[in-house]
């Protein structure tokens, strides 16, 4: 954990953000940030001294965009524009996503593109490191900048705050909410890809899988970065396995869920590759309009509020992440099937009661991993068209929903992985697996320090202690079996 994260414009990363956000590291902005600020402050102000048309700045906005400001109104304009876009209602943003959107209009202001005062920046400085708790809406953006909760959030920190020329603009005209929530659940998403992957080992030992898949000449013969690196993961975890061994597996043919691993976690790696490097980038870019340009001592006009790369970077990481709820639901049904598994019914020895075992887990299983697939559906396709007679927003990214649904994911992600880590360890014990991989071995024993054995007359666990805790080791398995 960081204990410090510096805020200079350039250098964000979705881990840092979660620091801040989640674990509640101090911030501090950069000297260079600061005066890069200042810098661009200046730029503004002498473009409305010499009264230059800027959008937002000297002139009103969206379908009044021309209309000139009366520099002696100035002031009542940027109180009421914020006013005007204060819709929120419904559902409040999560105390943790509020400190992430706080931490990347920080970071955007560091870059000087907004134009804003560095008093607004050390406001937001302070606000993070005291801890300040503010109340945002979730609902209410297009993805067009994340307006009406920005609102929600400049309103509060800034009540006691005179804004000047351009700065309720620059503070409307943010996606702050969009990305740091993409921020968060990536972070999330990508540790939960990486253990789902190292859980899927022993899996395999449960059920008696073919490791076929992932030698070298499979590798080889699909070279693809992710599949590489998912193969090496899995065969890693199991190095000392049984079933590398005469007789350790059961079958030629595993059915898919098992057979495809590789495929399935590879693609969703070259996957996550592509829409980290997105996001990565979007942490420290521009999102508003205008954007004031020190490089070329100008402001221009733009539509970096369009967070189309944001959008698509989380539908490709959601839509990754599809197959693999898919694989994991068939996994754990066809570990609790005898007819699959060679197993008891439900993996549990047989009583005089005749319970169906872990089958309802499975099942409750298959009901998350339903909502889960809803979830990854696209929303880069979706049309939310202005009305506005001059169609000035005539299309919309739908950035905060796309995060919204990562996030929401990545909430489903986590029980589906703990359910699939108790039926392995179910299956391993009862088919007496021996002996099984280093690596799997430690996750097997960490399981049942947390997760009893269920024999014949037991009940089948909840899975709420393995969650809490996996949710104590933010879902990273990859130390444990280190």
């Amino acid at each position: 954990m960081k204990d410090i994260v510096m805020i200079d414009g350039r250098s964000l990363t979705a881990r840092d953000v979660v620091e801040i956000a989640r674990f509640n590291a101090q911030v501090e902005l950069a000297s260079e940030a600061i005066e890069r600020m200042q810098t661009a402050r200046e730029l503004v102000e002498q473009a409305v001294a010499r009264g230059d048309r800027i959008y937002g700045v000297t002139t009103s906005v969206g379908a009044k965009t021309g209309v000139p400001l009366a520099p002696e109104r100035v002031d009542e304009f940027n109180r009421r524009l914020l006013e005007t876009h204060n819709l929120g209602h419904g559902p409040t943003v999560p105390n943790e996503v509020v400190r992430a959107m706080m931490v990347i209009l920080l970071n955007s202001m560091a870059t000087g593109r907004l134009g804003v005062r560095p008093l607004l920046a050390t406001m937001l400085v302070d606000a993070l490191n005291s801890q300040r708790v503010f109340r945002v809406h979730m609902w209410g953006s297009i993805g067009q900048s994340d307006m009406s909760p920005a609102a929600d959030l400049a309103l509060d920190l800034y009540s006691q705050v005179t804004l000047k020329s351009g700065e309720a603009l620059a503070l409307l005209n943010s996606s702050a909410l969009s990305l740091g929530m993409a921020a968060i659940a990536m972070d999330d998403l990508h540790r939960l890809l990486m253990s789902w992957t190292i859980t899927s080992a022993l899996s395999m030992e449960g059920f008696a899988a073919n490791p076929s898949i992932l030698s070298p000449a499979a590798v080889r013969s699909r070279p693809f970065e992710g599949l590489r690196i998912a193969a090496e993961t899995i065969r890693a975890q199991l190095d000392g396995s049984y079933l590398f061994s005469t007789g350790g597996p059961r079958h030629l043919q595993d059915p898919l869920c098992f057979r495809s691993l590789p495929i399935t976690f590879g693609n969703a790696f070259d996957s996550f590759t592509f829409a980290e490097g997105k996001i990565s980038i979007e942490l420290n870019a521009s999102q508003n309009n205008p954007i004031v340009s020190i490089e070329d001592n100008a402001i221009v006009s733009v539509a970096n509020f369009d967070m189309l790369s944001l959008s698509m970077a989380l539908d490709t990481a959601r839509l990754a992440l599809s197959p693999v709820v898919t694989s994991s639901t068939e996994r754990v049904a066809k570990l609790t099937d005898s007819f699959w598994s060679g197993l008891p019914v439900g993996l549990i020895e047989e009583d005089s009661v005749g319970l169906p075992g872990f089958n309802g887990l499975a099942q409750f299983h298959k009901s998350l991993a339903s909502e889960a697939r809803l979830l990854a559906a696209p929303v880069v396709g979706e049309l939310a068209s202005s009305s506005h007679s001059n169609g000035n927003l005539d299309r919309a990214s739908m950035s905060t929903v796309a995060a919204r649904r990562a996030r929401e994911l990545a909430e489903l992600c986590r029980s589906l992985l703990a359910m699939e880590l108790i039926v392995a360890a179910q299956a391993v014990e009862i088919r007496k697996a021996v002996a099984l991989g280093a690596a799997t071995t430690k996750l097997f024993n960490f399981i049942r320090s947390i997760v009893p054995y269920v024999a014949g007359e037991g009940r089948v666990p909840d899975p709420t202690a393995l969650l809490s805790a996996l949710d104590a080791m933010e879902y990273d398995l990859s130390e444990l079996v280190a």
